[in-house]
């Protein structure tokens, strides 16, 4: 049976280092020797056994030097990605970490690292396949509503409102879901919706169609932010201070997990939810925005459109 050694607390000094580390899976697992190295916050020591029992080999890709694994561990999701992962590599590079930093496949991912200013010829893409890595350097690593990591992710956000703020902010901002079909959590009755904001001065971007610096150059100037629970509300991290943020939320799952970024900015945040009444709610996680509610919130805080 494996030992487990939790790796995400780093060591007193810094970052930890394991020699001969293999990383299983497409999650990548750390095996050393006859341990597992937990480097992850969202899933506890048992998962890993399993996805390890389970796991089928592949043909082994060797990394020389010092990496630093970014990838798993919800990393895909840009709101994991922004609160979980970005601190953590910031630290290192400030650190002076100088190996490889082995990154997701979505975009934002190695664009992010760039922004904060680490070289691209030190970021490589994973591709799913099993490593072997001569060394593994972990930082330490808290989950996403952790305020411990609270003065990093102020300063992401800083270096990214930095980089794409204007001194004028002409225009407030929906995020709509609703341009893939695949996606949980669209609005149903977006048509509607979109004929309120705009008297609101509301323009739409969908942000799996933009680069992240597209999506940074709209966010970091808006002087509102509404949109459905999702990645892309995430973005209100990076908007000035009291800023007005509206968030919709079907009653069959309500997890305002952007809390923590409204609190430190002060935003004037709204969470508004879809009608449930005695014969339930039809729509399961799709949102029905209940307009009448939208729009007393709208004309309170931005006058009457």
């Amino acid at each position: 049976m494996y030992g487990i050694v939790d790796g995400c607390k780093g060591s007193q000094d810094g970052p930890s280092f394991y020699r001969d580390v293999f990383l299983l899976g497409e999650e990548g697992i750390p095996l050393q020797a006859n341990r597992v190295v937990n480097r992850f916050v969202n899933f506890p020591d048992d998962q890993l056994l399993i996805w390890l029992m389970h796991h089928e080999n592949k043909e082994l890709v060797r990394i020389d030097g010092v990496t630093l694994p970014l990838y798993g561990d919800w990393s895909f999701n840009f709101w994991h990605w922004c609160t979980e992962v970005l601190p953590m590599a910031l630290i290192a590079h400030e650190g002076g970490f100088s190996g490889t930093y082995l990154v997701p496949a979505a975009p934002f991912a190695a664009e992010s690292l760039i922004l904060l200013g680490i070289s691209p010829g030190r970021i490589r893409i994973a591709d799913r396949s099993d490593y072997h890595l001569e060394c593994m350097c972990l930082f330490p690593k808290s989950a996403g509503n952790d305020e411990a990591k609270t003065a990093s992710k102020a300063k992401v956000a800083s270096l990214f409102s930095a980089a794409f703020a204007r001194e004028n902010r002409d225009y407030n901002l929906y995020i709509s879901r609703n341009g893939n079909a695949e996606n949980m959590r669209k609005v149903v009755n977006e048509e509607r919706l979109l004929e309120i904001l705009r008297r609101y001065g509301f323009i739409t971007i969908r942000p799996e169609e933009l680069t992240l610096a597209e999506q940074l150059a709209y966010t970091c100037n808006a002087g509102a932010l509404v949109g459905p629970h999702g990645a892309g509300m995430t973005h209100c991290a990076f908007m000035p201070e009291r800023s007005l943020v509206i968030e919709f939320f079907a009653p069959t799952y309500i997890n305002p997990c952007i809390l923590l970024p409204c609190t430190l900015l002060g935003h004037r945040y709204y969470q508004i939810t879809s009608l449930c009444l005695h014969g339930g709610y039809p729509h399961d996680q799709d949102i029905e925005v209940p307009m009448q509610m939208l729009e007393m919130t709208l004309e309170r805080e931005l006058g009457r459109g």
